[in-house]
């Protein structure tokens, strides 16, 4: 199963990071973040089976599609927001993963004016 390569992975990493950070705490930030990317590729094909899974309901509801493409690229700005905010807050910089969290509000909240749109629009037709 997928969450025990992660776990796995995710100790020996951690193990190897606190082993760094006393020798070399710049190596251990590089750590840090190579070893979060190949966790984050043992999910792919788990994210790729629920894509078309998504893919096929909408389909056989008949949503428009555009809006199925909406909600997957915030669920994916979500993801990578939160995983370059928690680097920067591993890296003690606080300040730029405030950054980071606030631009990906505003970007999510861009992407989901079409969503809002047709809303009011449907709210409007019933009014």
């Amino acid at each position: 199963m997928t969450i025990f390569k992660v776990i796995g992975f995710g100790i020996i990493a951690v193990s190897l990071i606190i082993i760094l950070k006393q020798q070399k705490q710049e190596i251990a930030l590089l750590c840090v973040v190579a070893s979060s990317v190949i966790m984050l590729t043992f999910i792919f094909d788990d994210l790729k089976n629920v894509i078309s899974l998504i893919d096929k309901l909408v389909i056989d509801s008949a949503i428009d599609s555009s809006f199925l493409k909406i909600i997957l690229k915030v669920i994916g700005i979500s993801y990578m927001v939160e995983f370059g905010k928690d680097i920067c807050k591993d890296a003690g910089e606080n300040a730029i993963a405030n950054k980071i969290e606030m631009a990906g509000k505003v970007i999510i909240v861009s992407l989901s004016i079409p969503v809002i749109a047709s809303l009011l629009d449907i709210v409007a037709e019933l009014v």
